[in-house]
Order: structure tokens, then sequence, then C-alpha cells
């Protein structure tokens, strides 16, 4: 039997990427967090063995994410204040610099997407849970978590793409 202890310590640094890429505030990401192994430790959602133990551990994560989304009055209906993509400052002069900004344009596309697309995408590309896990987690078919990830790639390429044509003209 693994303790809440272990599965807090292996598994809540994803929880907690989970739910800040979806909730877009570090603070309601650490109360999801909580959230979660609360109700783990107190056992409202009790492991039924059906399925690896982290893909039980992020279910409820997302779900205690979407709880809190739910509960939140001031949610951004698309991506209010988020920088805008098309900065036309000069362009960094080191590598690194590059990177960063990079990093910051993908970080804002991946916010820009909606909440269901972004879902699948956290899970399966930054998390890199597995295409069947993912599909457990947010209770769909393997197919369609395929379809969804496919949809929010399609839709970072063509945001990224777009903010490069702009760069260069």
């Amino acid at each position: 039997m693994i303790s809440v202890i272990t599965l807090f310590d292996d598994l809540a640094d994803g929880v907690y990427t989970l739910a800040f890429r979806l909730l877009r505030d570090r603070h309601l990401a650490e109360d999801a967090v909580q959230e979660t192994f609360l109700a783990i430790l107190r056992g409202r959602a009790p492991y039924r063995g059906d399925g690896p133990l982290a893909a039980w551990v992020y279910r409820i994560g997302y779900r205690q994410t979407i709880a809190i989304n739910r509960r939140r009055r001031d949610i951004p209906t698309e991506t209010e204040g988020l920088a805008r993509l098309d900065d036309r400052t000069s362009p960094p002069a080191d590598a690194a610099a590059l990177e960063r900004e990079l990093a910051r344009k993908l970080d804002i596309a991946i916010n820009g997407l909606n909440p269901t697309l972004r879902a699948a995408l956290v899970l399966r590309d930054i998390e890199e849970l597995p295409t069947r896990e993912v599909a457990e987690i947010l209770e769909l078919s393997e197919s369609a978590v395929k379809m969804r990830l496919t949809r929010a790639r399609s839709e970072l390429r063509d945001q990224l793409e777009g903010d490069l044509r702009e760069a260069h003209v």
C-alpha cells in the first residue's frame, strides 16, 4: 500500500502543473493540489484499482481544478489580460533570451486554448502521460483525447506561425 505522502511527493508537481495551466493562477493551483490530496486522505474518492494510480490522482486533481474554476467569478473569456503575442520589440541578442521569448509566447498560446484542449495537451505533452491515462483522467475515449490533441496542436501551430509571419513583416 502506497502512502499519501509518497503519492504527494511523486505527483503533486504534476497536479500543480495541470491546475496552473487550467486556472492560470498560482494560488488557485496550490488550492487544487491541496484539495486533491485532502480528498485522497479523507477517502472521498477511493482507489478501485482499475487503472494506474497516477491516473487516479490526476483525475481527482482535474476534478478539483474544474470545481475551483466553476467557483471563480473572474474567469477570462478568451485571453484577457495576457500580453499580446505580436510584441514588436527588437529581437533578443542572445540565444538564451530568444529561448525565453519563445517559451513565453508558447505559454501565452497554450493559455489561450480552450480549457478542454489545454487539459489534454498539458497532460499528454507536458506531463508526458500516455494517451490511455489522459483518457482515463479526462473520462474520455482515447480517440476523443487524440482529436483534442490534434486540435490543440493545430491551434498552437497556427498561433505561433502567425506570430512568426507578423514578426517578419
